[in-house]
């Protein structure tokens, strides 16, 4: 079904956009999706029961991508909305509360977030709410890469000689003009969540290293690209150098 088709002359309807690890504007199917059907679109990220599930030092990086993320909507005009709890009940607020009549995100496949959104996509739409994931998270659906015998690669080498002269196509553009609702719902503190609590006096000593954000990301690559990629065979297993693309 297409976007809030069941609402094509209600202009104002918004969209919901289920933010998870993809945070960021460049090469976001699901904020693009919105952004081009000229409905509003209110983002929101959940701290769920995968959230909850998460090491601390997985929880803590999450939470200042969070925070940068946010940063980066303000500064497109848009907004991230914050909201703790399971995800399906959360969703279901957010709808009743908005009256979005569409909620969509980006497939993640580990095997907590393919059994969340199973469940979360079954009930939206039993509620009459159009719910799908877009892809992106990934540059080939899990299921176009096979063996010989239709099972998954163990092996890294055979892996990369089966997809290595893959075309993953163009990067999507960040989505421009993000429609603003006429109200936005209420948003959690993310200083509350306490994200890097189980960190201690960790955080303090690698947070040095870490740069956040999707600019950061690029920054780095282009840093690799243009400085480290053609030396990476010969520098890639020596510790003592920076020989890698330090963009995991």
């Amino acid at each position: 079904m297409a976007l809030n088709e069941k609402n094509p002359a209600r202009h104002d309807v918004p969209l919901l956009v289920w933010i998870r690890r993809d945070l960021r504007l460049n090469d976001h199917a699901a904020l693009g999706e919105a952004a081009a059907s000229g409905f509003p679109v209110i983002p929101v990220f959940i701290h769920d029961e995968v959230v909850d599930g998460l090491g601390a030092a997985p929880k803590w990086r999450l939470g200042l991508g969070i925070e940068e993320f946010a940063r980066t909507l303000e500064r497109a005009g848009s907004r991230l909305i914050l909201r703790r709890g399971r995800a399906l009940s959360v969703l279901r607020k957010l709808v009743a509360e908005t009256g979005a009549s569409s909620v969509l995100w980006q497939r993640a496949y580990d095997p907590a977030s393919v059994a969340r959104d199973r469940v979360v996509r079954a009930a939206l739409e039993e509620d009459g709410v159009d719910a799908h994931g877009c892809f992106g998270h990934v540059l080939f659906e899990p299921w176009t890469v096979s063996t010989r015998t239709g099972g998954f690669f163990k092996v890294y080498t055979p892996f990369w000689k089966a997809i290595g002269d893959r075309d993953p196509g163009t990067p999507l553009p960040s989505p421009t003009g993000l429609r603003r609702p006429e109200a936005w719902p209420s948003s959690e503190r993310l200083d509350d969540w306490k994200m890097g609590a189980a960190m201690q006096r960790g955080a303090a000593v690698v947070a040095r290293h870490v740069r956040i954000g999707e600019t950061a990301a690029k920054e780095r690559l282009e840093e690799f690209m243009g400085n480290g990629i053609e030396t990476y065979r010969e520098r890639r297993d020596l510790p003592g150098i920076e020989g890698t693309s330090f963009l995991s």
